[in-house]
């Protein structure tokens, strides 16, 4: 899995900007299937509540948040970090 692509499909997601699949995987550079397993990686290992609305012709999320790929040193403290 491309990281960057999860970075820019969760920005579309919270946006309600990706389309129907066809527009999303075009926008994404990548084939219907990919995008599928991208989509099915998010909500299984990423635990992302991602849904598809048909009549606003997007994807979204069922509830608020945000998808935060990366290192954080230790002196962060994740507890009161809004990540």
């Amino acid at each position: 899995m491309d990281l960057t692509k999860i970075e820019r499909m969760d920005l579309l997601i919270r946006t309600n900007a990706t389309g129907n699949p066809s527009d999303f995987a075009r926008r994404m550079g990548m084939s219907s299937r990919s995008l599928f397993n991208y989509i099915n990686f998010m909500k299984s290992s990423l635990n992302a509540p991602i849904e598809y609305s048909s009549t606003m012709q997007s994807y979204y999320y069922r509830e608020k948040g945000v998808i935060k790929l990366g290192w954080f040193p230790d002196s962060i403290n994740l507890n009161n970090s809004k990540i």
